[in-house]
C-alpha cells in the first residue's frame, strides 16, 4: 500500500514587479487542482482597503508588516485544510519577505518582530526566487503597486539576502519576456512535482 507523501511547499518570492502575480496565475491554469496558492497577505490587505504605509515611515511600515505577519499566520493554517488533496502549497511570500522591505535590514527586521531564518525556512521545501526585469521592462498593471524601480531593487537585495542561503533557494533570471520567465517557474514545478 503506497504511503502518502507529505505535498511540497515552495515560496515565491522576489520584488515589487518580479512577475510573481504574473506566474501564480500560470501556475493555477497549467497545474489547476495539484496546486494550492496562497495569496500574499500584503496584497490581501491593501485590497481590504488597510492603507499603504509611506516609504521612510518606520512606525507605518511597522504596523504593515505586524499586520502582513498575522495574516501569514493563519493563511499558513487556513489553505492546507482548504485543500488537503493538494500536491504542492505555492505561498505568494513568506514571513521572511517583510525583511525585504523593512528600512533597517533584514538582521534587525528578524529582531524586532521575533523571527529566525532557521524556524521560517523549515516551513518551505523549496524557494523559487524571481529576479527583476530591466529598468525599461519594469511595470506592470498591478495597481496596488507602490514602488519605483530603485525602491524595488534594493528590496531585491534584501530578499535575496534573506532567503539565499535556504537549502532550496533556486533563482529564476530576468528573460527577455515575463511569458519566457514564467515557463521557467513552471517547468521548475512540474520537475518538482515528478520528484514528489
Amino acid at each position: 500500500m503506497a504511503m502518502n507523501r507529505k505535498p511540497l511547499k515552495i515560496v515565491l518570492t522576489g520584488a515589487p514587479s518580479s512577475g510573481k502575480s504574473s506566474t501564480m496565475r500560470e501556475l493555477q491554469r497549467v497545474f489547476g487542482d495539484q496546486v494550492a496558492l496562497v495569496p500574499e497577505s500584503a496584497v490581501v490587505l491593501l485590497s481590504g482597503g488597510f492603507p499603504a504605509p509611506q516609504h521612510g515611515d518606520v512606525e507605518q511600515i511597522r504596523a504593515f508588516q505586524k499586520a502582513i505577519l498575522q495574516v501569514q499566520a493563519g493563511l499558513e493554517q487556513i489553505i492546507p485544510r482548504q485543500h488537503p488533496l493538494a500536491k504542492v502549497y505555492i505561498f505568494d511570500r513568506g514571513s521572511l519577505d517583510g525583511a525585504g522591505f523593512w528600512p533597517l535590514g533584514a538582521e534587525d527586521f528578524l529582531k524586532q518582530f521575533g523571527l529566525t531564518r532557521e524556524n521560517e525556512f523549515a516551513k518551505f521545501d523549496h524557494v523559487l526566487f524571481m529576479e527583476l526585469p530591466s529598468p525599461e521592462a519594469f511595470g506592470g498593471v498591478n495597481q496596488l503597486r507602490f514602488h519605483d524601480y530603485q525602491q524595488s531593487k534594493q528590496s531585491e537585495d534584501q530578499l535575496r539576502e534573506t532567503w539565499g542561503s535556504h537549502p532550496g533557494f533556486k533563482e529564476i533570471k530576468a528573460q527577455a519576456t515575463l511569458e519566457e520567465k514564467t515557463s521557467l517557474v513552471v517547468g521548475l514545478v512540474r520537475s518538482l512535482l515528478n520528484k514528489a
